[in-house]
């Protein structure tokens, strides 16, 4: 079960990065954050989620 949900955020992950979505939610320079653009900030966020899941997994042992 955790190897599906892991699948799928994933999947909805990467989907976050392409077009529709990007475009609607990420491709915007305005705010800045800490003085960086948003469209970086976005980037950022999802490779620091995926980050965070991939670590989540390898300490419950998902797919052992």
């Amino acid at each position: 079960m955790r190897e599906r949900l892991a699948i799928a955020y994933f999947i909805v992950s990467t989907g976050a990065l392409v077009a529709p979505v990007y475009p609607a939610l990420g491709n915007h320079i305005e705010p800045r954050v800490f003085g960086l653009p948003w469209s970086l900030v976005y980037v950022l966020g999802v490779i620091a989620a995926n980050f965070a899941v991939l670590l989540w997994m390898y300490r419950r042992g998902v797919g052992r």
